[in-house]
Formats: structure tokens, sequence, C-alpha cells
């Protein structure tokens, strides 16, 4: 999953996790950047108290924590957030603004190497977190951690920023947010994108998702800012009808037309 700061990476991994939970999928989440915060997981349906959670002040030791992690649990979900973030420890013990070239990308192209067959073997989905920023060269968007790690990744997310803000009255609660798939090897969806809907503090809606599904399928009907379902009146206005798509027998009733 890769984007620019503040796109959503964080939280669409939240959701991930929180997913993988209600499936009983053991995850781990490996927490290069020192950001994690428990109450906004919890906010997202993330079990923190069966979450593994790994903070090591350099790259060997946190990547190494998640191959450790990953010989022992076999069916499992780990996420790294972010490559970005991890500091190899010959590039801090240099004085401030002596530079390491490569450092990064070599400790990542060894880690994606070795990584690859133990997620295979132990059916393990590896998530990694991914900055974007600007190749001054190339005058491209790229991503940290080298080459390596592009070719081996199976599918990449691009999050982005639209010009759209989602209101409540007159105040900003959201954005919405574009998702394209930019590499894909397990299905030929590439360059695909939809649009999300970024609710501050609650993360991705998935009510505003069932909603704009069932919209475009005319399940749901829309009469002004009356909203009807099988002749009958659901809801009046957007946000009322998210509320009620929080209803999980309603939400699973809807679900099954889709």
């Amino acid at each position: 999953i890769s984007g620019k700061f503040s796109v959503g990476k964080t939280t669409l991994g939240l959701h991930i996790v929180a997913n993988a939970q209600k499936k009983g999928i053991p995850c781990l989440w490996a927490d290069t950047e020192f950001a994690w915060e428990n109450r906004y997981a919890r906010s997202l349906g993330v079990d923190t108290d069966a979450l593994d959670l790994s903070q090591e002040e350099f790259a060997e030791d946190i990547l190494q924590a998640i191959e450790e992690w990953a010989r022992d649990t076999k069916n499992s979900l780990i996420v790294l957030d972010s490559v970005g973030a991890l500091l190899p420890r010959e590039q801090a013990e240099k004085a401030t603004g002596e530079r390491v070239i490569g450092g990064q990308a070599k400790l990542v192209s060894v880690f994606v190497r070795k990584m690859t067959p133990i997620l295979a073997i132990n059916n393990i989905a590896l998530v990694v977190l991914n900055h974007v920023f600007l190749d001054i060269m190339g005058g491209n968007l790229t991503t940290s951690g080298g080459w390596k790690l592009d070719y081996q990744k199976s599918i990449e997310v691009r999050l982005s920023k639209t010009k759209n803000v989602l209101k409540q009255s007159e105040t900003i609660i959201g954005r919405q947010i574009e998702a394209r798939i930019v590499k894909n090897k397990l299905a030929g969806s590439q360059e695909k994108e939809c649009t999300l809907n970024l609710i501050y503090g609650t993360g991705f809606s998935v009510e505003a998702d069932l909603l704009e599904g069932a919209l475009d399928k005319g399940i749901i009907t829309k009469k002004g800012a009356q909203f009807f379902m099988d002749g009958q009146k659901l809801a009046f206005g957007q946000t009322k009808m998210r509320e009620l798509l929080k209803d999980e027998t309603f939400a699973a009733k809807l679900k099954a037309k889709l």
C-alpha cells in the first residue's frame, strides 16, 4: 500500500488487521515509525490485546523480528509500517549529515528475497506500507526500499487524495481517497481505480461503499435526500443512511442483494 502522507495507508492497514482478526487470523504489526496509537486502532475494530506489536530502533532488528515471527506463525498476517522509516544501524551510527548510499535498499532487498518463500510455505500475507516521493533525477513518483521490493510484491495499491471533501453541515469530516491498482500478479485488474470515503477518526467508511454499490445497482433508490428500498422509506440524508447501514442485520440483508 503506497501513497503520500496522510492518505490513509496506516488506516487501511488497520482495517485489514481488524477484518483478519474477525476470522481468527494471528496478526503482527511491525511499527518502524513509533506512531502506534491503541485508541485509534480500537476505534477501527482492532483487538489490540490479541495483536502482536513489534517496535525496534534499527531496521536490522525489526526485519529479523518479522522473519522469526513468520517462521513460527502459519496462516497469518503481517503489516510493516513503514519501509520509509526503516533506519539501518550503519546510518544511525553516522554523524548527522553523513550519507550512507543504498543502505536501506540493500537491507530490504535481502529481506524480501528471504521472506518470499517463508510467506508462501507458511501461508502468510505481508502488507507493506510505503511512502511515495518524487525522484529528482527522473522526475517520476517512486517508493522507498529499492527495486527489489517493487519486483517481489504481488499487488500494489496506490492511494492518493482527491479534491472532494466530505461534510456534515458545514464541518469537514473526511475526504475522498482514490485507490488505484498499479501492480497485480494475481489478477487482471491492473490500473483499475475506485474512490473510498475516509472519515476522520473512524477510517474508511464501509457504509458509504455499501450505499454507493446499492445505488449503482438500483437496490436502493434516492429521491431528493430521501432513500428507499423495495418501495419503503429508509432514511433522510446521507448521514442518517450511513447510520442505518451500521446495523449489522440490515447491512447483511443489503450485501446479500449485492
